[in-house]
């Protein structure tokens, strides 16, 4: 996941769905908003209607004692549903003063409203349309992202950073070494033909490697005596594989045979990147030339080696 963030076309496929989303989600918002003041709306309508119309309907009424003629409330509530729903208004009637619609009721989301009259409160069921998601998606979103992409997209056609960050991307990266402690073993990437590597040279080799990161243009000659550092690092690697289970033998001395533990760390890294052996010379310790192992001027330290280039399991 990390490096599908580190790329800039994921990135900017990310940034074109989220502007989607939160256009898409604006709407919504916005929609909800108008749905709410139209039931509303619709309501308050409604209520002035039959405010209107109640001296001329015969509702129940305590006070006056007098009792209700359903039938024709009934027809006269089924009568203003016809209405709403030919306004496309998002309300129907449940029941006013108890006296139920009996016609099927689109909407079942019910609100109780208190209707006040001369001399009487009339009790309201309205029935409301819920609000949907599905049903308000709309392409307004879609167009508007669609116009953010064109603009976006003019732009990074002519961005100088943008358009190098996208060629680094597409070159091909630093080869890594992957050394695991758990087998002893060296491979140019995790699963890939891991070669095993003896104890001695295995620590010599990452003493090497964490010193040479941490001492930039090292030199590390047959002829000097090996640096204190260095040889307290191996000993830690040694020690770190004494815990592993790997040996029960006493620490030996790096500083004798030098040639031999070179040699087979050379002939370890042969052999884990003998499928592509020019990403090798970044960890392969540099030979002698022309004079041989003992030169002078020779150093056996890695000059460009960083810690992103290595990788180490059971550290």
């Amino acid at each position: 996941m990390k490096a599908s963030l580190e790329n800039p076309a994921f990135r900017y496929t990310l940034l074109i769905l989220s502007a989607y989303l939160l256009f898409q989600t604006l709407f919504w918002v916005s929609s909800q908003k108008s749905h709410t003041q139209a039931i509303e709306r619709s309501i308050v309508a409604l209520e002035k209607r039959i405010a209107l119309d109640v001296p001329w309907l015969q509702l129940p009424n305590e006070a006056m004692n007098t009792a209700a003629d359903e039938p024709s409330v009934r027809r006269y509530l089924q009568s203003l549903n016809q209405q709403a729903k030919q306004m496309q208004m998002p309300i129907r009637i449940h029941s006013l003063q108890g006296i139920q619609v009996q016609s099927p009721i689109e909407f079942n989301h019910a609100l109780q409203r208190q209707l006040q009259t001369p001399g009487q409160e009339l009790n309201l069921q309205v029935g409301t349309a819920n609000f949907s998601l599905l049903a308000n998606l709309s392409v307004w979103p879609f167009l508007a992202t669609a116009l953010l992409f064109l603009l976006s997209k003019g732009r990074m056609d002519y961005s100088p950073t943008l358009q190098q960050s996208l060629s680094e991307n597409a070159q091909p990266k630093r080869p890594r070494l992957i050394i695991n402690l758990h087998d002893r073993s060296l491979s140019c990437h995790k699963g890939h033909h891991p070669v095993q590597l003896s104890n001695k040279p295995l620590c010599f080799y990452l003493a090497v490697l964490e010193y040479c990161q941490q001492n930039d243009k090292a030199s590390l000659s047959h002829n000097k005596d090996m640096p204190q550092e260095l040889l307290d690092s191996a000993n830690r690697y040694f020690s770190r594989l004494i815990e592993l289970g790997h040996t029960i033998r006493k620490r030996p001395d790096f500083r004798s045979n030098l040639d031999k533990m070179l040699s087979e760390v050379r002939a370890a890294l042969d052999e884990a990147f003998k499928e592509n052996p020019e990403a090798k010379m970044v960890f392969y310790p540099p030979k002698a030339q022309g004079e041989g192992s003992r030169s002078k001027v020779h150093s056996y330290a890695l000059d460009d080696i960083k810690s992103a280039d290595i990788e180490i399991i059971g550290k």
